[in-house]
């Protein structure tokens, strides 16, 4: 054995002797002024482990609350789906209901039809129904919905048609103006070129130069042609701009040619 170890041994055993040899109150005495210097350690070490345990507790609870945000967040995704889903049902609903309110009400001989495609591209020029010459339908005939005049068929198919829908610059309608002071303004009413948007317009030209049309003021068709029949709603007047030798306004469409699903062929 290393001489430094002995030596500390041999002091080791004189200090054990020596506390056993003490008198009572003296064993006390050294039992205090030790746990008096280890205290510190074993408040220290016992306050590390609740910290240690408060911390692993928070790790644990930290992993529930985040499973169960996760899963809140997926029923809040499936919840919006199902509401989207239940509010285009209501759309449609509403809009099936309308137009058989029209069918049964119109004056006129229609057949129903839905809109199966339009391209991205000019969706505001052309659009495809799913009645065709197997359902009595033929070119030329008008298309309106419960709103007002979409169009006229163009090429029917055994099965289907294409639309040449109004704000097409090649549908020309003739039109009047309604509510004019018995004064007559009548035009020809067409799309416009490049047209841009959600919100495709009109254009109502060869009107009179000196016209006191205003804004606000409807527009139908005349029934002159015998194409179109009378009294059929076109739109709203937005503007006027008088030139030189005629004057020509800009017309809102009474129909919603964003969100036009159902039509109504006029078979006569």
């Amino acid at each position: 054995m290393k001489p430094l170890n002995l030596i500390t041994l041999i002091l080791f055993l004189c200090g054990l002797a020596w506390s056993l040899t003490r008198s009572d109150a003296g064993v006390r005495k050294i039992q205090s002024a030790y746990f008096t210097v280890i205290s510190p350690f074993v408040n220290s070490g016992s306050a590390m482990e609740t910290k240690i345990r408060s911390f692993n507790d928070e790790i644990v609870h930290s992993d529930e609350l985040s499973a169960k945000l996760q899963l809140a967040e997926t029923e809040l995704v499936k919840l919006r789906t199902e509401i989207t889903h239940l509010r285009k049902l209501e759309q449609e609903n509403i809009q099936m209901r309308a137009a058989l309110d029209f069918q049964q009400r119109t004056p006129f001989s229609v057949t129903a039809a839905k809109i199966i495609r339009r391209k991205p591209s000019n969706w505001w020029e052309t659009a495809q129904i799913d009645r065709g010459s197997d359902h009595g339908i033929s070119a030329q005939h008008p298309v309106i919905a419960a709103e007002g005049l979409v169009g006229k068929v163009d090429r029917p198919d055994d099965e289907s048609s294409t639309v040449i829908l109004l704000t097409d610059e090649a549908c020309q309608v003739s039109a009047k103006v309604e509510g004019n002071g018995g004064v007559q303004e009548v035009g020809i009413l067409s799309g416009q070129r490049a047209q841009n948007g959600d919100n495709p317009m009109l254009r109502l030209q060869y009107l009179s130069r000196n016209t006191n049309v205003k804004k606000g003021q409807k527009v139908v068709t005349t029934g002159r042609g015998d194409l179109f029949p009378e009294g059929v709603v076109l739109g709203t007047i937005v503007s006027v701009e008088r030139g030189a030798i005629n004057a020509e306004a800009q017309v809102k469409p009474a129909v919603d040619f964003a969100a036009l699903h159902t039509v109504f062929v006029l078979t006569q």
